[in-house]
């Protein structure tokens, strides 16, 4: 017994000073999984929004674009699943299990409520502060906890005791896990502000496009084909053979990573600079700001590019503008749900739809005459290069937040009371 009790001992000295372990079963106050009427969703089109592992991002925020609905009734009589304000979400099961966001005081809806497919996670907030977990599940180690508990059956997928047997180093004192908290999430509120402004610059420039069209006259514009103001370039067929581990290579740029409007800077491949082909098109090589289209299934997504040096791979094109000074213009113009619809409605194949960037610049639209577009583009390349900057320095933010992460969380950085 005694030399239990000493080794007990010895285990807490190694504690940094006013830290603690716990089991996160004594210190979670309720998991809970939402769910869906009878049928699904098809059809809803209103009612209280369905939150489901597709609306939430990998960088802890959400994705409403293709938002599902339940009746109102049905929300009302659910016992379970209601989202309130700073709860954890956290995916259960399925391809994206473990991703984790928080629900915030800007979360857009007063009234949601989760899918089957996902867990609401809630702390006794008199013992550990909800913002301190849900940077704790966000670490390395928790994400490593997470998917080493995924069950053994066909699917797969987080039993609701999943948290309960993990032992998390935590501060005695819940005020210095809130400061912790607040720290880290300092980095979030700025990159929310920054999404928030991009937003509303995105909606500035499609004001003007459509102002400018709708009062437009005709003497001010001509019938021009794509390919006369843009060079639509597809991407490289990379081998497989050519990828590293080593994550300091070149990311190769797919189709996953090209969103409507949003780049997803994360590459699951990476081809070392000694390894490019010799045979392949030196405009792959993308770069801050340069422009993406989807030419596979969900085609006529387009992006711009923020951060460091990619590599282009087939599926995916990029748009090179004939001037420069158009850069902008012809990012807005491929963002205008006119062209978009038009380049779905031309895409080819039934179960995979394919776009072709030969057909893509044939299509003839209106254009604006040079003097007008260079009017045009005064306006529209200022809004484009801040949109630019304001995702450059997002990226940036969420690096260093990531890297005082497991600091913080492991008192590797002092947060003075």
């Amino acid at each position: 017994m005694k030399e239990i009790k000493d080794k007990q001992q010895n285990k807490n000295q190694n504690l940094p000073k006013g830290w603690k372990k716990v089991k996160l079963g004594e210190i979670i106050e309720n998991i809970e999984v939402g769910g869906r009427p009878k049928g699904g969703t098809l059809g809803i089109l209103e009612g209280i929004p369905s939150i489901g592992a597709e609306h939430l991002s990998q960088d802890g925020d959400f994705d409403f674009s293709s938002i599902k609905y339940v009746p109102r009734d049905y929300f009302l009589n659910a016992k379970n699943g209601k989202i309130k304000e700073n709860d954890i979400l956290c995916v259960k099961d399925g391809a994206t299990i473990g991703k984790v966001s928080r629900v915030t005081k800007n979360f857009p809806y007063k009234q949601a409520m989760i899918n089957e497919h996902v867990f609401i996670v809630r702390a006794n907030d008199r013992k550990l502060d909800q913002t301190f977990l849900y940077y704790k599940l966000r670490t390395e180690e928790g994400h490593s906890y997470i998917i080493n508990n995924i069950g053994g059956s066909a699917q797969g997928g987080l039993k609701k005791d999943f948290l309960d047997y993990w032992e998390i180093l935590i501060p005695k004192d819940i005020n210095t896990q809130k400061r912790i908290a607040s720290i880290l999430s300092a980095f979030d509120d700025k990159i929310e502000l920054n999404n928030k402004i991009n937003q509303t610059l995105e909606e500035m420039a499609q004001a003007i496009f459509k102002e400018w069209f709708t009062k437009n006259q005709k003497a001010k514009i001509k019938k021009q084909k794509l390919s006369e103001l843009v060079e639509i370039i597809s991407g490289y067929p990379f081998s497989s053979k050519l990828y590293t581990r080593n994550k300091k290579a070149l990311g190769v740029i797919t189709i996953k990573n090209v969103q409507d409007g949003n780049f997803i800077p994360v590459c699951n491949s990476f081809i070392g600079k000694e390894s490019i082909p010799k045979n392949m098109n030196p405009e792959c090589r993308i770069k801050n700001g340069d422009i993406l289209l989807s030419l596979t299934g969900n085609v006529g997504r387009v992006c711009f590019v923020y951060g460091e040096e990619y590599l282009l791979n087939q599926r995916v094109a990029k748009l090179k503008p004939k001037r420069e000074n158009d850069r902008a213009f012809c990012y807005f113009l491929f963002r205008q749900p006119t062209l978009q619809n038009q380049l779905i409605n031309m895409a080819k194949g039934s179960a995979q739809p394919n776009l072709s960037p030969v057909e893509t610049g044939e299509i003839v639209l209106d254009i604006p005459l040079r003097e007008v577009l260079d009017e045009l583009n005064e306006i529209l390349n200022q809004i484009y290069n801040r949109l630019v900057r304001n995702a450059l320095e997002n990226q940036k933010l969420a690096e260093l937040r990531d890297l005082l992460l497991p600091k913080l969380m492991s008192e590797e950085v002092i947060v003075n009371n």
